[in-house]
């Protein structure tokens, strides 16, 4: 029995050190995060019926632009753009049933989606994934121009 009560004892002790440890490592964001994500549509995000965007990318002579709809409660997305050999394409698929999708719309367009979406979206993507770091690093001069801003660092 002594030995029946030793492991217990250990197993009780390595699980109140997870949980101090735990507790210690659990991040409190700064309130500018609260407010920018706000400032960027928190609190009116379930009113969003579809979101209609385009990105334009030129390098050179190298020009692409794809454009986007969403529609986050259906799940449902539209590409227009070209396919990889330059040729125009216009896709309509559902991300929920993303695994009956060809591979085209696995393997080139919802990660182009996830991408852009995700650019577009940054500050509540950010948000709604309770992993990243956020630092309040306090007021910094614009980098261009004149005025400052304060600067949230997302890790």
């Amino acid at each position: 029995m002594k030995h029946s009560s030793c492991v217990t004892g250990i197993g009780l002790m390595g699980f109140c050190v997870l949980a101090l440890v735990s507790a210690s490592s659990a991040q409190t964001r700064p309130p500018i995060f609260d407010k920018m994500a706000k400032t960027y549509g928190l609190d009116s995000w379930n009113q969003i019926e579809a979101i209609r965007y385009t990105w334009n990318l030129q390098l050179g002579k190298l020009n692409i632009a794809r454009s986007w709809e969403w529609e986050p409660k259906t799940t449902q997305v539209t590409y227009e753009g070209k396919d990889k050999d330059g040729q125009p394409v216009k896709v309509t698929y559902k991300r929920s049933d993303l695994a009956s999708q060809s591979d085209m719309v696995k393997n080139e367009l919802d990660p182009g989606f996830i991408n852009d979406n995700y650019t577009l979206l940054f500050p509540l993507k950010a948000y709604w994934d309770s992993s990243p770091a956020v630092i309040d690093a306090g007021m910094f001069n614009l980098p261009a121009g004149s005025g400052s801003a304060e600067l949230v660092a997302v890790k």
